[in-house]
């Protein structure tokens, strides 16, 4: 083999390396399972926003934070971020995001609930995963629906 081609092997091995590591790390999927009102008072409310993530590795990963924006009627209701790292497993995980509605932000909630026959709801989130040699891998997550009156009342009245 001539020195020449020693530096061009070398790129090709690297090359294949990569796109070999990337193919054996796959993206994992997030889907939202469960939304509650925890609880409920003058103050304001406390949600719960349950997700499902599916891990298709054989190898663990970290989940370093969730971004988020949720609006209720096409309005802005909340918009944050957590930043907490949690170990999500090979398989299925639930990860659980806590969110709080202040009372003004409660009001338009009861407000815009009540203006409205059938409420809708949209959840924008992104979820940021730290996966060996790749780095952070963003996952998006949007869902919309109705907003289901009778389990808000049923949950209200708790």
């Amino acid at each position: 083999m001539s020195r020449n081609a020693l530096p061009l092997l070398a790129i090709l091995l690297t090359l294949t390396g990569c796109s070999a590591i990337e193919n054996l790390v796959r993206q994992p999927d997030v889907s939202l399972t469960d939304v509650r009102l925890v609880s409920a008072s003058l103050s304001g409310a406390d949600l719960l926003f349950k997700f499902r993530v599916d891990n298709p590795n054989s190898r663990g990963m970290v989940l370093d934070g969730i971004g988020y924006k949720l609006r209720l009627n096409d309005e802005p209701m909340l918009e944050g971020r957590r930043d907490e790292r949690i170990e999500i497993a090979a398989g299925q995980s639930t990860v659980e995001l806590p969110m709080s509605v202040g009372y003004a932000d409660l009001y338009k909630v009861i407000r815009s609930l009540a203006a409205s026959d059938k409420p809708t709801y949209a959840i924008d989130a992104e979820f940021s995963f730290t996966v060996p040699i790749l780095g952070v891998i963003t996952v998006p997550l949007s869902r919309r629906g109705e907003v289901p009156i009778d389990k808000v009342s049923l949950g209200l009245g708790h």
